[in-house]
């Protein structure tokens, strides 16, 4: 078993400072200038690309999904008009050329899908009935995103991962990090943690922490949180965490029904799995803190929390658990931080409870104060016989039936924002840091900070499919938003 206090893991090279960085091409201020004006497109994505085996009905469609992300042979479109429904939900669709679509062997997992044109079983199945107006764009799917953090893209037992940051590369995402593969002799995980980061823009700095061990499921992956420290201008930096915390699997309702919205069980349980969700949210918060407390570079978090920030499925406010995701985030906490005082990875001003975070979670804020789903989404149709409405899950190829209509915010981009100011007793750059709290305030949401993101920007990414067995391209929704570079 790894002593998972101390497996943290930096990737790349070691520069004079004794950071890592990230092995990526030399970059020149021109390169960084040329990835454009102001605005940075970031979006996050749990991608459901799990090993090879594992999925959660007769078939997943991994090979198929990934290559209408990331190929440009197959010409995708977009619908040209983009309206929300009533869950804030945009009806963003993309329809691909499938008769360019490759042959895919029976064992893809190790071999490279080969292009037959006209030659494929998917032609055959054809579920568009939208008759839209779709444009084309100019080239992948992906190529929409500037900075993309994906979850359960896993790279154990398959070339998969390693073939969608070798054609995402070929599309102007040159920096990328992964995740590593477990230490197989050392630990009892079977796979990786499913983490990866696509950039256009420089990968400076790449760390990776691995958590306390999951329970069941999730016990097999080295699950834990990415971190790239990104080049977004000549001198502005972006600390970039993405993660995917312990599920909870246990569900009280009958499994392959629409989820009720309230729940008569007598027990939690998911008690176990909250229990190791909680420790993973301190170490969190405290790998984060080692990484960002000596410069004022913007900290974003971006992931698939497994925290659903909806009360119940009809009420798309504020969850206990989520409040008590944010206070962890934002407060320290002797128990956890006392390791990394004591190993000299924090100052010993952060020694005590503290609070030395709030948050800005981006898609609440961009839908004034509500939580979209970001799983089991719902639609409304009408039954045939009594033409009344009927509420039907959205997804059903790649969702989990237990998930069907549960109508979860899992995934977020939170920005969080300092509430300490850093000083030296003497004023010298070698003298021990203190730590001085800019308010005593329990609040753990900013209200002063100036927005870094265009405003309403901040959105659901369905990524909807049309003419497959599937009708989205993961059984999760993403997550994006556009971040204004000069306020970075």
């Amino acid at each position: 078993m790894i002593d998972n206090n101390n497996y943290l893991i930096s990737m790349g090279r070691k520069n004079s400072a004794g950071k890592s960085t990230a092995p990526v091409p030399k970059t020149t201020t021109n390169q960084i200038n040329s990835n454009n004006n102001n605005q940075i497109k970031l979006l996050t994505y749990n991608v459901f690309i799990r090993p090879p085996g594992i999925k959660n009905n007769a078939n997943d469609y991994k090979d198929e999904r990934l290559e209408c992300l990331v190929s440009e042979k197959l010409e995708p479109k977009k619908n040209s008009k983009i309206v929300y429904g009533p869950n804030r939900i945009p009806n963003t669709s993309y329809r691909v050329d499938k008769c360019k679509f490759p042959y895919i062997p029976f064992l893809s997992p190790w071999r490279t899908p080969q292009y037959l044109l006209g030659n494929n079983s998917l032609t055959n199945n054809d579920n568009s009935t939208s008759t839209e107006e779709f444009v084309s764009l100019s080239k992948s799917i992906i190529q929409e995103f500037d900075i993309i953090c994906f979850q359960e893209l896993f790279s154990a037992f398959s070339y998969r991962q390693r073939r969608f940051i070798q054609q995402a590369k070929t599309q102007g995402f040159l920096y990328s990090a992964a995740s590593p593969l477990p230490p197989y002799f050392k630990s009892t995980f079977l796979v990786d943690g499913g983490l990866v980061v696509l950039s256009k823009y420089p990968i400076k700095e790449t760390g990776y922490l691995l958590y306390t061990q999951g329970v069941d499921s999730d016990m097999l992956a080295s699950k834990g949180v990415l971190y790239t420290k990104i080049q977004t201008s000549p001198d502005k930096m972006i600390h970039l965490f993405t993660t995917h915390l312990q599920a909870s699997y246990a569900h009280p309702e009958v499994p392959g029904q629409v989820a009720t919205s309230t729940t008569t069980a007598t027990a939690n349980p998911n008690i176990k799995n909250d229990s190791i969700r909680t420790i993973q949210l301190n170490q969190l918060r405290d790998f984060i803190l080692s990484k960002t407390f000596d410069d004022q570079h913007t900290i974003i978090l971006a992931g698939d929390l497994n925290v659903d920030g909806r009360t119940s499925r009809d009420n798309a406010k504020d969850s206990k658990t989520y409040i008590e995701m944010l206070d962890i985030l934002c407060n320290t906490n002797k128990k956890y931080t006392s390791t990394l005082v004591d190993n000299n990875q924090l100052p010993a001003s952060f020694y005590n409870n503290k609070k030395v975070f709030s948050v800005n979670d981006l898609l609440k804020q961009d839908c004034q104060g509500d939580h979209p789903p970001t799983v089991g989404d719902l639609f409304t149709t009408k039954q045939p016989t009594t033409n009344l409405p009927l509420q039907v899950p959205r997804e059903t190829a790649l969702t989990n039936p237990n998930d069907y209509g549960c109508m979860k915010r899992l995934d977020y981009i939170l920005i969080l924002n300092r509430e300490f100011d850093l000083s030296s007793s003497n004023g010298a750059s070698t003298s021990p840091v203190n730590i001085r709290l800019k308010s005593d305030t329990s609040s753990t949401t900013s209200a002063t900070t100036a927005p870094i993101h265009l405003k309403d920007s901040t959105k659901v990414e369905p990524f909807f499919i049309e003419g497959f067995p599937f009708t989205q391209l993961s059984d999760h929704y993403g997550v994006s938003t556009i971040l204004l570079n000069d306020r970075l």
